[in-house]
């Protein structure tokens, strides 16, 4: 996922784009007018991005992380764009059910790192992010 301006959110597939982006997000995750904001470490990188569709709460990833954070989020299409200021993703994140209020537990990690980087280049890679969705 390509990042500008330490902007990723995340929005129903098929909502009515808003005329207004989101700021970068403070928390790791919020959930709020419609969308998942996750806050990013670097200004304009390349970030991976895994998304997990669960039918009921994941165990949590015992991996190494620097911030996990949850909340809940209401999908109406049960397609998931992910957004930067540069534009939506492709593909979108298949949740399988429509009109649901889902759980979604993020991880990440590569923050400190992209931040010093992505003052000298555009790194890939760095920052990786485990977003997890089910059934609230």
């Amino acid at each position: 996922m390509y990042i500008e301006f330490y902007a990723l959110w995340a929005e129903d597939a098929y909502a009515e784009e808003s005329e207004e982006s989101p700021e970068a997000a403070v928390e790791l995750l919020t959930s709020g007018e419609g969308r998942l904001c996750f806050r990013s470490g670097g200004h304009t990188h390349h970030a991976v991005f895994t998304a997990e569709v669960w039918d009921q709460a994941p165990p949590k990833d015992e991996r190494a992380w620097e911030s996990s954070a949850e909340v809940e989020w209401f999908c109406r299409s049960g397609e998931v764009a992910l957004w930067s200021y540069g534009g939506p993703s492709d593909p979108v994140v298949e949740l399988g059910a429509e009109d649901t209020l889902w759980r979604v537990r993020a991880y990440v990690r590569g923050q400190e790192r992209v931040r010093e980087l992505a003052q000298q280049e555009v790194p890939a890679g760095v920052e990786q992010f485990l977003v997890q969705f089910w059934p609230a």
